[in-house]
């Protein structure tokens, strides 16, 4: 059986929206008022120290993927000018972003794993089906 995939696509001010909520939950505050860029790390840039594993009730409600790697998001202030490079985990984003969805009622399956995805313009939360979920709908489908 094939598996499927869904992706949802965040601009930068929902990635704003996301990580200011889900930042403020957890005691971290970003400096500026949008993001302007979003970018995987480079192997240099890569921040070990970070990456402490943690299993939050989302992590471990919504099956989110282990990721190993970090984004750069780079914060800007409009009234200074200036701009902000935050490493973040992977893993952090990908929370931030299904807290956000459930806040704003997007439909996430539970059961379906989630990871994070960086494109030039957006940041995408990538849900897959996998082949055991598609078993179980195939018998439901059966036994019907």
């Amino acid at each position: 059986m094939p598996s499927e995939i869904r992706r949802l696509m965040f601009f930068h001010k929902e990635l704003f929206e996301a990580l200011n909520l889900y930042g403020s939950e957890k005691g971290y505050e970003f400096i500026g008022n949008k993001i302007i860029n979003a970018e995987w790390t480079k192997n240099l840039e890569h921040d070990p120290h970070k990456h402490i594993e943690f299993r939050t009730e989302i992590s471990e409600k919504y099956n989110i993927d282990e990721m190993q790697n970090s984004v750069i998001v780079t914060f800007f202030d409009d009234m200074t000018f200036e701009h902000k490079y935050y490493n973040l985990p992977a893993h952090f984003i990908t929370e931030a972003l299904i807290q956000y969805s459930i806040k704003n009622n997007i439909p996430l399956p539970q059961k379906s794993r989630k990871t994070l995805d960086v494109t030039e313009f957006n940041v995408c939360l990538d849900i897959i089906i996998d082949d055991k979920e598609g078993e179980e709908l195939e018998l439901a489908l059966v036994d019907d």
